[in-house]
């Protein structure tokens, strides 16, 4: 799997995906850029790869938050 964070500038919307690798390969040879165009309907966006999230809550004493996504799942 290979995770990926697009943010939509329109929208301001941050979207996470993992996508298998084998069907990334097999339909996009590798490339993210196609895949991201030919599933979503953004204009104006930016992506990349992400390894970790995290959150830092409204307090700006507290400390980041990993964002844990096999637990939201």
């Amino acid at each position: 799997m290979r995770r990926i964070a697009i943010i939509d500038h329109n929208e301001h919307d941050l979207i996470i995906e993992d996508i298998n690798e084998e069907v990334l390969e097999k339909e996009y040879g590798g490339d993210e850029q196609k895949y991201i165009d030919d599933n979503y309907d953004i204009e104006n966006y930016s992506w990349d790869w992400i390894t970790d999230s995290y959150y830092l809550p409204d307090s700006k004493d507290g400390d980041l938050l990993n964002v844990d996504f096999k637990k939201l799942v």
